[in-house]
């Protein structure tokens, strides 16, 4: 019983990373379908902060997905990507 376990811990961890790519590649499509390269860049900082800025600011916050989710799903500018919050999510913090 405990070698299940074992197995399933390191197959949920080994997954991870896989989920969060494909999320994250994903994600560069929304943020190019909705206009947000108008007001952010990936390095350079613009009307907006720039998405390494953004993923560094929250490096190691273990709720830094759902709180730039929640930001992302209820910002102002641009199309609203709501039901794709969670991909342009991934994608920021990957950068």
């Amino acid at each position: 019983m405990r070698q299940i376990a074992w197995v399933a811990l390191a197959a949920g961890f080994l997954w991870t990373p896989v989920a969060l790519a494909q999320d994250a590649k994903a994600g560069e499509g929304v943020v190019k379908s909705s206009g947000c390269l108008k007001c952010h860049s990936v390095s350079a900082e613009k009307d907006g902060p720039s998405y390494k800025s953004v993923a560094a600011k929250y490096k190691g916050q273990a709720d830094a997905q759902a709180k730039l989710e929640k930001f992302i799903a209820s910002h102002n500018g641009g199309t609203k990507p709501k039901d794709k919050a969670k991909d342009a999510t991934a994608y920021i913090l990957s950068r």
